[in-house]
């Protein structure tokens, strides 16, 4: 597969999850049905985030580092792109718990910090 096919691809990803989130966001009353919009709210910010993260960070790293594997600032960006949009969602379920403190999104940051420092230091 070409880079472009992957692009389109994580392209129409984040598009879904956007038109997703927001479907759950005006149609799905979260005080009836909250089994049902919290899952499906989180599922969809993941795929947005995700694919909208992707595609920034692919296209900053080639704006800023020419001339190198378009394929490798892919994956790069992809597993940076889930782990801060795990990071996020994390601390966004911490604040619908009503648990999330300053020092937990420290330490929720340190967490992915250091994931990332463990994979980019195996490259």
């Amino acid at each position: 597969m070409t880079s472009k096919n992957y692009l389109l691809g994580i392209l129409t990803t984040a598009l879904l999850g956007w038109i997703a989130l927001a479907i759950v966001i005006f149609r799905i009353d979260p005080f009836t049905s909250t089994a049902l919009a919290v899952p499906f709210f989180f599922a969809a910010l993941f795929l947005a985030l995700v694919g909208t993260l992707t595609l920034a960070g692919f296209y900053f790293r080639v704006w800023f580092r020419r001339g190198e594997i378009y394929l490798q600032h892919i994956s790069i960006s992809l597993r940076q792109a889930i782990l801060f949009t795990i990071a996020t969602e994390v601390a966004l379920a911490f604040q619908i718990l009503r648990i999330l403190t300053w020092w937990d999104g420290v330490l929720i940051a340190i967490a992915v910090s250091l994931v990332e420092i463990y994979f980019s230091s195996r490259d």
